[in-house]
């Protein structure tokens, strides 16, 4: 393959070379330089980065303005190099011997000087022996008094550490609690205040199941979903309710919704086709009777209009005038309907029943209102009955909780709140004493085990969204919820298919439930209006069926109907269409009696009578029902109506005094527990009071000895003493003593690690581990080392190499490619002649002509071109490779591929290039350029006259140059690489050694270093030897003065008992001195000496000493 030479002034030589960047030169095949300026020397080698030289096989140059003899996977070493003089010149591993000679010198310097210290310590040992035998006595003395010291050292680390975390866990959870009570985290969120609630937004499953430990759970205060064929949202009790009264009562038959939500079936009391009654429960069975008995009602319709019209047939009777009107008295039936065609109609002239547990009669509006008048006056909170009969919500005025008060409107409420501060203040007492807060937040909460879950219950929203990402989720582990007109709890699958299962039942005709929940199509059997059947598959049609049969019917019976409705008969009459309806108006008698046969009927149909003091009319169920849940609301404590109108006892949670609750259930038990805590409370409050005042209770206590703790009985390993503001100096704090005793930032400094300000001073040191094997420098730019000797550059040497071996190395490099550059340029223009030479060779060929091989060219006489598109130059040139040129006379390119330019060239190698008289190219993918330049080793490159690659890999440039180490590179005139893998700028003699120059500081762990680095990091070795030293010096002068203030401190015996003798002394030891004064004092009985002394040195440490001795 041809080489490459794509852009302005630049140098391609080798098979497959391309020079692509400005200026450029690739030499070598396969060598690659894209880098501006740059220089790509030997097989495969690249020079990606601006002015960068790859020197050898492989080598890779990827940084602007760096030489590079190697790759990331392969590195060679630098030999033959002359020791560096200029900062920029690289070192060799003999200048790094020099420098670290010097600093061994300086080393066993010092070691001679500790040497001497020592000695001179050892002496001030032997001096201080005697004083240590003396002190012996004061150190057991102060014994007993450093243990109470180092115990309240270790009580005040357990206090500092139990303090710390404690701060430490109490911020975390704070923030925890924060974040789950502002619904910011968790499975269950709110984005804002007024957003939907969101459960699982942002994960996936199909359900969210509510189970609790033991069973289902109920879901309560679920407002009404949408109802609709596209709705996804839950459904309340109160929405199901509905929806089950309203089938109840389109059936009818006293058809109600049950308390599971299912209907009740029907009752409808229909003939027995034999004068008496039976009992159907589906409205198929009542259409199925009703279709029969029409038929036998046809020819009875005359019968009974005659009979009604003779007075011995009705409900409404009187036996004898002044005898009690009777209502159907000899028939069966529980209620008595008075609704009209339109609505509910008022029963007035209703005289006061009888209030008893046994009465069964009707009361009046006055006495409806006497009893809510009375329940209003003793719930108090100015309640009050309003105009239907219902008590108005007291009004109290409570406490909020924070010092300022609102408004309840119930019992209820008003204990709950009471409670809830009481049950606050018992708690905040609870945590003043023990100091432990305690509670749950989120929006999902569960007080205790076995509450009720809580979801949202103290924020604002109009519906928990349970959607994931993906789509809705089934709502499982859902309990039966409340079916009735004011329930919110949500309903399950079990009780819809309940009410289905009765919607079926109730409407017969082999009617069921379809595995969706839908009820499949009746089935009735009805007359065809001749005399036959047919069958229908709707309650419509088959109404529609009766409709067109009792129309028929309605014709017989119109005039019965008239006369019956033109209140000329019976008891009961209406004068005209619209007035009221009178029940024995023209009769005497005091009581309406509705009893049946088999007892008392309901009254229904009543629309609600006035309530007030003077009022006669009946009150329905619904009117007492509003009295009663009023009284019931406001009461509170769940209290409820029950179904008998009777409201049941509340429930409140209060606390039982000892930190837990209980229920009691009226609002008088609820007053006594108040009032028995708050007296409690107060009485703990005092108590409290005194303890804090005492020191008693707290993390921080002071004992009656005086001595203060911290934490001393709770866990934790840290005391945290930061501020809102940030940490905090804690300050007359003693210099520690112990291993775990806190240090003071003046010892820090007598260390030397911190300077006067408080600030660490940089220090040099091995990184981690034991190995000490390297040494890392700081700094985002890495760190100069400078006045580094130059190293020694050899096959074992590990110094490092400074600028000025670099530049050196550089500066040769230069010459010889200056000298390269001016061969290339020469070369250059012998192609331009062998080019003219060509051209007059094509336009004048002479005896040139096809070569043997195919495709290929002779010129000259004795060529031969035997290889496939070969040429062959000259005379008896010889190409036989494949795609082979031989230019030259005797030129003999035999290998494919390959390319011999110069008389006596060869070039044998595949893809192997030899250019110059007697090159020759016999490595694969060598290069030879240059006369006698020989490349015999594979991927070899040779350039100069006489150049040798003759090793694997390898490289030479330069006249005589010789690699012959397997990837080696030699490059100047003279240069010889022997070892594999190294680069060689010199012969390996003094005077044929070059130095490398104007080479950059190296950075990463394969650059070469400068000398200007190596001096830089032998200057840091030196300051750092310096300050060891000066260390020394101080040591030593704190141990003369320190042994010139003991032998200073004087200590004279008093001549007699009960005398005292004061004294001073001064003294010097080598560089040392101090000067001291002390008193010593006999008692008077001659046995106890007591003597004191104190000294100050020449470097001003104070030293004292006390002694206590006796005679016996």
């Amino acid at each position: 393959m041809s080489a490459s030479a794509s852009s302005a002034w630049t140098t391609a030589l080798g098979s497959a070379a391309q020079a692509d960047g400005a200026s450029a030169t690739a030499i070598g095949a396969q060598s690659h330089a894209t880098g501006r300026r740059s220089i790509a020397l030997g097989i495969t080698a690249s020079s990606t980065g601006d002015q960068a030289v790859a020197i050898g096989y492989g080598a890779l140059a990827d940084r602007d303005f760096t030489v590079s003899v190697g790759s990331t996977t392969q590195q060679r070493q630098i030999t033959n190099m002359a020791a560096g003089t200029n900062d920029t010149d690289a070192v060799n591993v003999g200048q790094m011997n020099a420098g670290l000679s010097t600093t061994n010198a300086s080393i066993a310097a010092t070691n001679s000087a500790l040497s001497t210290t020592n000695a001179s310590l050892s002496t001030t040992n032997a001096t201080l022996s005697t004083t240590n035998t003396t002190l012996a006595a004061t150190n057991a003395s102060l014994s007993t008094a450093n243990t109470q010291i180092t115990a309240l050292n270790g009580d005040m680390a357990a206090a500092k550490t139990g303090i710390s975390t404690n701060t430490s866990d109490i911020t975390k959870l704070g923030d925890k609690l924060s974040e789950l009570s502002s619904g910011t985290i968790g499975l269950v969120q709110q984005a804002g205040a007024d957003n939907d609630i969101t459960v699982g937004a942002d994960t996936n499953g199909n359900a969210v199941n509510f189970s609790g430990k033991t069973s289902a759970r109920k879901l309560t205060g679920v407002a009404a979903g949408d109802v609709s064929t596209a709705s996804n949202e839950a459904v309340n009790g109160s929405q199901l309710y509905g929806v089950s009264d309203s089938v109840a009562k389109a059936i009818g038959g006293d058809s109600v919704t049950n308390a599971n939500g299912s209907i009740s079936a029907p009752i409808f009391k229909v003939g027995d086709g034999s004068g008496g009654t039976k009992i159907v429960n589906s409205v198929g069975d009542a259409v199925t009777n009703l279709d029969g008995r029409t038929t036998i009602n046809e020819g009875d319709i005359k019968k009974l209009a005659d009979d009604i019209g003779s007075g011995t047939l009705g409900l409404v009777q009187q036996a004898n005038p002044g005898d009690d009107i009777t209502v159907g008295a000899n028939t069966d039936g529980n209620a008595v309907n008075f609704s009209s065609k339109t609505s509910a109609r008022k029963l007035t002239g209703v005289a006061a029943g009888d209030v008893s547990t046994a009465s069964n009669e009707a009361v009046n509006g006055s006495q409806l209102y006497g009893v809510s008048d009375s329940i209003a006056k003793a719930i108090g909170g100015d309640s009050v009955v309003n105009a239907d009969g219902s008590i108005s919500a007291p009004v109290f005025k409570v406490g909020d909780g924070s010092g300022g008060t609102k408004i309840v409107n119930s019992v209820g409420d008003a204990v709950t709140n009471l409670d809830g501060r009481v049950t606050n203040n018992e708690g905040d007492i609870k945590k003043l004493a023990d100091d432990i807060g305690s509670g749950t937040l989120g929006l999902v909460q569960q007080a205790k085990p076995g509450d009720d879950i809580t979801v949202g219950s103290n924020t604002d929203g109009n519906a928990v969204n349970f959607s994931s990402k993906t789509g809705a989720r089934k709502l499982t582990g859902v309990a039966a919820g409340d079916v009735s007109v004011g329930s919110t709890e949500a309903i399950n699958g079990a009780q819809l298919h309940g009410i289905s299962e009765s919607v079926a039942s109730a409407i017969g005709g082999s009617s069921i439930v379809n595995p969706d929940g839908s009820i499949s199509a009746p089935t009735f059997t009805v007359g065809d209006g001749s005399g036959g059947t047919r069958i229908v598959n709707s309650v419509g049609d088959a109404v529609t069926n009766l409709d067109g049969r009792v129309t028929n019917n309605e014709g017989d019976i119109k005039k019965l109907a008239s006369d019956i409705g033109s209140g000329t008969l019976g008891l009961v009459q209406q004068a005209n269409p619209g007035d009221d309806i009178t029940v024995g108006a023209s009769t005497d008698g005091n009581a309406v009696n509705f009893t049946s046969k088999t007892g008392t009927r309901k009254l229904t149909g009543i629309a609600a009578g006035d309530v007030s003091a003077a009022s006669n009319e009946a009150v329905n169920g619904a009117q007492l029902h509003g009295v009663s849940e009023s009284v019931a609301a406001a009461i509170g404590g769940s209290s409820i109506v029950n179904p008998d109108g009777s409201i049941s006892a509340p429930s409140f949670k209060v606390g039982d005094g000892s930190g837990g609750t209980k229920i009691v259930n009226s609002v008088g038990d609820v007053v006594t527990n108040l009032d028995g805590r708050m007296t409690t409370n107060e009485g703990g409050l005092k108590k409290l009071s005194e303890q804090l005042e005492s020191g008693e209770l707290g993390l921080v206590q002071q004992n009656s000895a005086g001595t203060i703790t911290v934490g001393a009985t709770a866990g934790g390993t840290s005391v945290n003493f930061a501020g809102s503001s940030g940490a905090r100096v804690l300050s007359g704090v003693a210099n520690g003593v112990d291993d775990d005793d806190v240090v003071t930032v003046s010892q820090l400094r007598a260390t030397g690690l911190i300077d006067y300000t408080g600030k660490e001073v940089g220090a040099v040191t091995y990184d981690s581990g034991l190995n000490f094997d390297t040494v890392t420098f700081a700094g985002t730019f890495g760190t100069k080392l400078q006045r580094v000797a130059a190293g020694e550059i050899s096959a074992t040497s590990m110094d490092a190499v400074n600028g000025s071996q670099l530049f050196d190395l550089q500066e040769q490099f230069a010459k010889q490619y200056g000298d390269l550059s001016g061969q290339l340029g020469d070369l250059s223009s012998r192609f331009g002649d062998l080019s003219d030479r060509l051209g007059d060779l094509e336009a004048n060929p002479g005896t040139g002509g096809p070569g043997t091989g195919d495709g290929s060219t002779v010129v000259g006489e004795g060529a031969v071109a035997s290889g496939e598109n070969s040429s062959a130059i000259g005379d008896s040139a010889l190409a036989s490779g494949e795609n082979a040129s031989a230019v030259g006379q005797g030129a003999v390119a035999s290998g494919n591929n390959g390319s011999a330019i110069g008389q006596g060239s060869v070039a044998s190698g595949e893809n192997g290039s030899a250019l110059g008289q007697g090159a020759v190219a016999s490595g694969e993918n060598g290069t030879a350029l240059g006369q006698g330049s020989a490349a015999s080793g594979a991927n070899g490159t040779a350039v100069g006259q006489g150049a040798v690659a003759s090793g694997e890999n390898s490289t030479s440039l330069g006249q005589g140059a010789s690699a012959t180490g397997s990837g080696s590179v030699a490059i100047g005139q003279g240069s010889v690489a022997t070892e594999a893998n190294t680069v060689s700028f010199g012969d390996g003699t003094a005077e044929g050694n070059r130095r490398l120059v104007n080479i950059a500081d190296g950075i990463n762990a394969s650059d070469a270093a400068t000398k200007g680095q190596l001096d830089r990091a032998m200057e840091s070795v030196d300051a750092r030897f310096n300050d060891t030293n000066r260390a020394i010096n101080d040591v030593a002068k704190n141990a003369y003065a320190g042994i010139a203030a003991a032998m200073a401190m004087p200590n004279m015996t008093p001549s007699q008992p009960g005398k005292t003798v004061v004294a001073v002394g001064a003294a010097n030891f080598k560089s040392g001195s101090a000067i001291a004064a002390g008193a010593t004092y006999r008692s008077r009985n001659g046995n106890w000496l007591v003597n004191g002394a104190t000294s100050i040195t020449s470097v001003g440490d104070v030293g004292v000493r006390a002694q206590v001795g006796y005679e016996f």
